[in-house]
């Protein structure tokens, strides 16, 4: 079996959520270690449809998307960064001397945070051209560096950014998209989801970082009703 936990997980917050990992496995002796996100191999979907899988994290929009109907739901860790619980958003990144933004830096096609939420966005109604980055850390840098001029970050991993990434305090934040339900925990088709979702529940009850926005924030787990993910609609690739 493998496990992984992939979206908000760097190096220098690694060994919290290995800590956090072990409430888990106290609560459900079966789960193995999980594996870093720099060794999940790409892309990531291979390693999210394996039939061995027994928990990871997703981003909303490949699990409404090239998931759909192939793995189980089973649950969505919330970071307390909306008012409801397990959702999430993202924020409106600039650098400070930038009033029209042209070019918009996006960490992939299959981001929700970093891509569909930019769909239609008012703060990105100038917006011409569009540079793909591979992750969010890489769209601040670029917007930094000048090569874009604004950017969409989940709010989770920028309170992870502000907090080890130099480049937060050299941009501007304003805007933030609506919230929508967060990373889906999963697990292979046609697995149990009632003993991880126990063991995910039991984690985040027991577990407490001395620093939580470390991680993006304290942990609370939900399960969440799946079609208010399927309802978000998928948006076109970008240049499409």
């Amino acid at each position: 079996m493998i496990a992984s936990l992939p979206m908000y997980w760097r190096e220098e917050n690694a060994d919290l959520w290995r800590a956090f990992w072990a409430h888990a496995q106290t609560a459900h002796p079966g789960l193995p270690d999980p594996t870093p996100p720099d060794q999940i191999p790409e892309p990531w979907t291979d390693h999210w449809l394996r039939e061995d899988l027994i928990l990871s994290a997703t981003c909303s929009l490949p699990f409404r998307s090239v998931l759909k109907d192939r793995v189980t739901y089973v649950g969505t860790l919330g970071h307390s960064v909306t008012d409801q619980p397990g959702y999430y958003l993202s924020k409106v990144i600039r650098r400070p001397d930038v009033t029209h933004p042209v070019t918009l830096a996006y960490s992939e096609p299959l981001s929700h945070s970093g891509w569909a939420v930019t769909r239609n966005h008012p703060a990105l109604a100038e917006v011409t051209r569009t540079l793909e980055t591979g992750s969010h850390a890489a769209s601040l840098a670029a917007v930094v560096e000048g090569s874009a001029d604004v950017a969409m970050i989940d709010a989770i991993t920028w309170r992870i950014l502000e907090r080890f990434d130099p480049n937060a305090a050299r941009v501007t934040v304003g805007g933030e998209s609506t919230a929508s339900p967060g990373h889906a925990l999963i697990t292979a088709k046609g697995n149990d989801p009632a003993p991880l979702r126990a063991a995910m529940d039991l984690a985040c009850r027991t577990f407490r970082a001395e620093d939580p926005q470390k991680m993006g924030g304290p942990l609370s787990f939900h399960v969440l009703d799946e079609t208010l993910y399927h309802a978000l609609p998928i948006p076109p690739a970008p240049g499409a």
